[in-house]
């Protein structure tokens, strides 16, 4: 079931993920103005996240049980604005590839930073449920971090491949 939380707890890690986006976009396209804009874009990006992030943070506050289960569904079945999207897949494995959007971003930059902040998964005075929706979301964080190391290892082999097609 959808409710409000599930809506805070999704901006608070969509902005996050948005604003690594357009930072790593501007990094990588070789075009200092487009760098500086999508710098600067990434920058309002940013406020908002923390707006939101202050906003999961009352809500653990008032409702922890409740907002811990928000967390984990949000995360565990997380989709980036568009992802419904004609073409969104290709864009996401092309983004993926080049290190602009990807599993392991996903994982360090944005997940952990958000939960380790709000200290979600040390968090104490859960009942069952927000227990029980701590220990899964632990779980599949730590999921994420192994796909996440399987899809480096991948990334790293195409590297190489490329490479001695350049060179050879």
């Amino acid at each position: 079931r959808h409710s409000m939380l599930h809506t805070v707890a999704y901006v608070a890690f969509q902005e996050l993920a948005t604003r690594v986006s357009h930072r790593n976009t501007g990094h990588q396209s070789g075009d200092p103005v487009c760098d500086r804009m999508l710098a600067r874009i990434a920058t309002d990006e940013n406020l908002h996240m923390v707006f939101y992030r202050n906003l999961l943070k009352a809500a653990f506050e008032l409702a922890p049980d409740l907002t811990m289960q928000s967390v984990r569904d949000v995360i565990v079945n997380f989709r980036m604005p568009g992802h419904g999207m004609p073409g969104f897949e290709r864009a996401a494995a092309q983004m993926a590839i080049g290190e602009v959007y990807n599993m392991r971003i996903h994982h360090d930059d944005v997940l952990q930073p958000v939960l380790r902040h709000l200290k979600v998964l040390e968090m104490d005075g859960l009942g069952p449920e927000g227990l029980q929706a701590q220990e899964e979301l632990g779980f599949f964080m730590g999921g994420l971090d192994a796909e996440a190391a399987k899809f480096d290892e991948k990334l790293a082999a195409r590297k190489a491949r490329m490479a001695a097609r350049a060179a050879g």
